[in-house]
């Protein structure tokens, strides 16, 4: 997140960030490799941000897969919805979220929202209430270690030079958003810049996903290997024949009417 996105004039623009954060970091439990795994915020904003992170989340709804929430809308109608956060697949993941938890509140990090880190049903019970941490710092292991879990840590900046140090020298590299307004765009195109050979999609304003039908989906470093995409998949498994010739007027007329003959060059 980029300074200008919270002056007091962009309360809109920082609210329609946040939505996307929240389902960047939350959406399928966090359990996805496109998953937001750590927030930078610049430095004297992140107990604001991470505070209306909070509200947000303990508005959602946490249980199993198919229970249905009543919500009250302006409209004085309610409208059903299933749970927003549902059980991780096993207690390894949730033993893994409360060490991750415990070992950043053991070095100075809060649990922000209500409940957060709580596990709902009993000691067997994989169903966890996200918790929101702040302020993590690079002591911690949920600095560094990807959490692919509702988890959302928050730490601030003093200059990008440490956003930039940690894209460039950390071991994921898959994606990454760049939340700005147009005060910043210079800083947000030297961000792109530099991310450009450190992750395969720089996603701005939006939370990073899955794209593989209509956008190449790569990634580096410890997060992926190759290009996913439908047209790379068909390069991948396809061995390709040239067909070749001396160019001259002659032979491109042969050529052509080779072409004109031949099911291998008729064009699809």
């Amino acid at each position: 997140f980029l300074p200008d996105l919270f002056q007091s004039t962009k309360q809109e623009e920082l609210s329609r960030a946040i939505d996307q954060a929240i389902l960047g970091a939350l959406s399928f439990n966090g359990q996805r490799c496109t998953a937001l795994k750590l927030f930078f915020i610049p430095k004297g904003y992140g107990q604001d941000f991470s505070r209306r992170l909070a509200q947000r989340i303990e508005n959602m709804h946490v249980g199993l897969p198919w229970q249905t929430w009543s919500d009250e809308e302006g409209s004085g109608t309610d409208k059903t919805v299933y749970s927003h956060i549902t059980p991780l697949p096993g207690k390894k993941r949730t033993d893994l979220m409360r060490r991750l938890i415990d070992d950043a509140v053991s070095k100075g990090a809060k649990i922000i929202n209500k409940h957060g880190g709580e596990i709902i049903g009993g000691s067997e019970s994989t169903l966890m209430v996200p918790a929101v941490l702040y302020p993590v710092t690079p002591e911690m292991d949920i600095y560094y270690e990807e959490q692919f879990g509702p988890i959302v840590p928050i730490t601030e900046y003093n200059s990008l030079e440490t956003v930039l140090d940690y894209g460039q020298n950390g071991q994921y590299g898959q994606q990454v958003s760049i939340f700005v307004s147009e005060e910043e765009t210079k800083s947000a195109a030297n961000l792109l810049d530099r991310f450009s050979t450190v992750f395969g999609k720089i996603n701005i304003n939006s939370q990073c996903g899955r794209s593989p039908d209509t956008l190449p989906f790569s990634g580096r470093r410890s997060s992926a290997m190759g290009v996913m995409s439908v047209r790379d998949a068909l390069r991948e498994f396809s061995i390709p024949t040239v067909v070749s010739y001396k160019d001259s007027e002659l032979n491109t007329g042969i050529v052509q009417e080779i072409e004109a003959e031949s099911t291998f060059l008729r064009p699809l």
